[in-house]
């Protein structure tokens, strides 16, 4: 009840024209036209890796997003981000983050800030769109999709910066960490399915997967705490004039894979990454980026005896993409390559491995101040062993063509 209340209580904010008025607020509906020809996705309770299978092509609800931001006394910022997919989740409209910032102001060549609430990690180069959308294409990476499907910082982080740039230097730089709880499940999903790359994120109260007979049983949850241990991540980033950025991050959840949540019926899931990026902007048209990400994760263990389940997995990943993208006054084209591997480095019973790459083109043409029309095209190859429980091939070829209309406000 108490999550409903919150929920009521946000969009009565946001949709308030009151409020909306003495506060920035924005609202992003994209309307989609779909033909797909992939497997039956994890969304939808499959092991394809689109967004979309052709099941579920044609006129679709890309997204409806809505935001809103105030500041107070300049230092103090409220940030709140909400989402609409239609597809089913038990929220109509629900969040993605929440949370607030204090912003000091900078003192000599440094500066601080303190965020509080649920947001993302500073780990995607790509997703730079209010409501952490993608600038360059309506799907983003595999990694920022996973990062979207399972990941989220329920916590406090902190940033302290260097301006070098304020001293007549050409670099600035900054550190950045953060304490969270809230993500013991992360993982999962990657283990189960593979990599993917759609732009579903999942929402905070919301859930992925779908009830069934699909090979994880039950709508998942990953906004859970039952070890009440905090996680962590670290980093730093490095700029260079308005050329260059370079991004590291550390990232350990620290869950005890010894955890039994009744409520799941599952163990919780050790997870913890390396991830590592660069934007480079050669001129005013061209944009670069790469971004790297590896890590494990790990869920029960061999000694640790329950009557409920004595499993024990362990899992190795990695993933990894090349972006350049063009643009133009009112027109974008990107193309993207993305490169990813999953595989099982220890079981109990059955093993599963997942490896692909693929492809992303889009086309953005802004028609106005407000109206936008996006043209991608996607392909994946990819192997997923987890296929065969229910009955498809290991490999699979899958396409995606999407044309979307998007009104800003």
């Amino acid at each position: 009840m108490d999550r409903l209340l919150i929920g009521l209580l946000l969009q009565a904010v946001l949709l308030t024209p009151s409020l909306a008025a003495a506060s920035d607020f924005y609202a992003v509906i994209d309307l989609r036209a779909v033909a797909s020809d992939g497997e039956r996705s994890f969304l939808n309770g499959g092991l394809g890796e689109l967004r979309f299978d052709d099941q579920h092509d044609g006129a679709r609800v890309g997204s409806i997003s809505l935001g809103y931001h105030h500041a107070f006394f300049d230092i103090v910022h409220f940030n709140a981000n909400a989402v609409a997919y239609a597809d089913g989740d038990r929220s109509p409209l629900d969040l993605t983050e929440f949370y607030a910032e204090i912003r000091p102001f900078p003192w000599h060549s440094l500066r601080s800030r303190l965020k509080l609430g649920a947001f993302y990690a500073p780990i995607s180069l790509e997703n730079r769109l209010p409501g952490w959308r993608s600038a360059y294409s309506l799907s983003p990476s595999a990694i920022n999709t996973w990062i979207g499907e399972e990941l989220r910082t329920i916590g406090a982080e902190y940033d302290l910066d260097w301006l070098g740039r304020q001293r007549g230097h050409d670099w600035e730089l900054g550190l950045t960490a953060a304490g969270y709880g809230f993500n013991d499940f992360s993982g999962e999903v990657l283990s189960v399915s593979g990599w993917s790359i759609n732009d579903r994120q999942t929402t905070l109260f919301g859930r992925i997967g779908e009830s069934g007979n699909g090979p994880v049983a039950g709508l998942r949850e990953f906004h859970r705490d039952d070890d009440q241990r905090l996680g962590y991540y670290a980093g730093g980033t490095a700029k260079y004039l308005d050329t260059l950025e370079l991004r590291a991050l550390h990232y350990d959840n620290r869950a005890n894979p010894n955890t039994y949540s009744y409520a799941l019926l599952d163990f919780a899931w050790r997870t913890k990454f390396n991830s590592a990026g660069l934007r480079w902007t050669p001129t005013a048209h061209w944009t670069v980026i790469a971004q790297w990400l590896a890590g494990t994760t790990i869920e029960g263990d061999s000694g640790f005896n329950t009557a409920v389940r004595t499993d024990y997995y362990a899992f190795e990943y990695h993933a990894a993409f090349a972006l350049v993208s063009w643009q133009r006054g009112a027109d974008r084209l990107s193309a993207r390559y993305d490169q990813f591997e999953m595989h099982q480095t220890q079981s109990d019973d059955t093993f599963n491995n997942n490896r692909g790459h693929a492809w992303t083109l889009a086309y953005e043409r802004e028609l106005g101040k407000s109206w936008s029309v996006i043209l991608e095209a996607l392909q994946i190859d990819s192997s997923l062993a987890m296929r065969t429980s229910i009955g498809e091939p290991v490999a699979a070829a899958e396409r995606e063509l999407q044309l979307a209309v998007r009104l800003q406000l």
